[in-house]
């Protein structure tokens, strides 16, 4: 536990398919969590499902639409105006195109999976910079800010008809790397968690026994999750982190 040590963290997914297990874990490491959704009353039931009555004094549901910076940027300086800083964005958020060969797409759905993916990890990344830079360092910290976005190893190699969403995943990775070596000297640490399968609830459906139980966790991608947003973590700068469990293969 306190992991953390009370920084504010700004997370963007706690929603979907590991939100609620990241929420909870940062919670109990500490964190007090703005907790990003579409629709502010979905963030409140997830806040409400995963954390202790105790606890939930800790998260604030916010709003925020992360296809819009205009509605990104606001929910940043919400999150300042209610806890006066940002220490770290997680984000999970992201959405776009199913299993498409290259060949049968058109232009409208590489677009589209970009939009999904990479314009919305801009949006929200690029205004929590602005944040952390205008910011001064917590008493003994040694990194003024952290961003960790979740990418998928398709971004680094490309499945089978994954095609535009390893374009739009690799775009991130990008991004995630240029903010960290454009900001080095000024505290600001940036990471890419790059997943491979997850043992989400309901995956078992889709995969092998032996897949489900390679892959990893919610539980684990929500540990490496807090892990780079802690200070603790600011050695690990610029870095595409895979998180493989036990696919190794």
């Amino acid at each position: 536990m306190d992991l953390v040590g009370d920084d504010v963290i700004l997370l963007a997914g706690a929603t979907g398919r590991v939100g609620g297990a990241t929420l909870a874990t940062l919670v109990r490491e500490g964190a007090r969590v703005a907790v990003l959704s579409r629709d502010r009353e979905r963030a409140q039931a997830t806040i409400a499902e995963v954390l202790e009555p105790a606890q939930r004094e800790r998260a604030l549901a916010m709003r925020a639409d992360l296809s819009d910076a205009a509605s990104a940027t606001a929910a940043v300086a919400e999150c300042v105006k209610a806890f006066g800083r940002i220490d770290a964005l997680v984000n999970l958020a992201g959405s776009g195109g199913g299993r498409i060969p290259l060949a049968e797409t058109k232009l409208d759905d590489l677009r589209f999976t970009l939009a999904g993916y990479t314009e919305t990890a801009y949006n929200i990344a690029l205004p929590a910079l602005r944040a952390m830079l205008a910011q001064s360092y917590r008493a003994g910290a040694r990194s003024r800010g952290r961003i960790v976005t979740v990418t998928a190893g398709s971004s680094k190699d490309p499945a089978p008809g994954r095609g535009t969403f390893a374009a739009a995943k690799a775009a991130v990775n990008a991004l995630m790397l240029a903010i960290a070596r454009e900001h080095k000297g000024n505290g600001i640490v940036a990471n890419a968690l790059v997943l491979g399968g997850v043992a989400f609830a309901g995956a078992e459906k889709t995969r092998s026994a032996e897949d489900f139980a390679a892959a990893a966790t919610p539980q684990e991608v929500a540990d490496a999750l807090a892990f780079l947003a802690a200070d603790r973590g600011s050695g690990i700068n610029g870095a595409l982190v895979d998180l493989n469990a036990r696919e190794v293969d």
